[in-house]
């Protein structure tokens, strides 16, 4: 396990994203999209150690947060709610935050109403399966708190 006090998250890169794709599939059990955008100007993408990692698309005061995984082996650990503190923490433009969650992902859901996340709306049928309907999804949504003057 890895001592989240003295983590910093570096920066997944194109040049350097080669492991990325086996953590992906091991946490998600698919293949993954986003690191396609790897470069972009708008797209950010972190690591902890090639464990875990998130992907987050700025746009002015607004941040989609497209993906949060940790390696199985790895969960219960502390590292996605680490990450999911720092990155809105590093966010200094974005105030408002949002996310999709698969409907059924109850860690994942109480994890992110942990952090302040509401849910605002459900997405019918947003993530396809392999056999059987899509799943739906909520998307939810966080505010930072107004700053308030010393």
């Amino acid at each position: 396990m890895l001592e989240l006090q003295n983590i910093k998250p570096e920066l997944i890169t194109r040049d350097n994203a080669t492991w990325f794709q086996p953590l992906f599939k091991a946490c998600f059990d698919r293949e993954e999209l986003w690191s396609q955008h790897l470069g972009e100007t708008k797209y950010e993408a972190f690591h902890i150690g090639k464990q875990a990692f998130i992907f987050t698309y700025t746009i002015e005061e607004y941040t989609d947060l497209l993906t949060l995984g940790v390696h199985p082996d790895q969960r219960k650990h502390g590292l996605a709610t680490f990450l999911l503190e720092w990155i809105i923490a590093k966010a200094p433009k974005a105030q408002k935050f949002f996310l999709d969650v698969e409907c059924r992902n109850t860690a994942a859901i109480s994890l992110y109403k942990k952090i302040g996340f509401e849910m605002v709306s459900i997405r019918k049928g947003y993530y396809p399966q392999s056999s059987g309907p899509a799943i739906d999804a909520y998307v939810m949504a966080y505010q930072k708190p107004p700053k308030t003057l010393s």
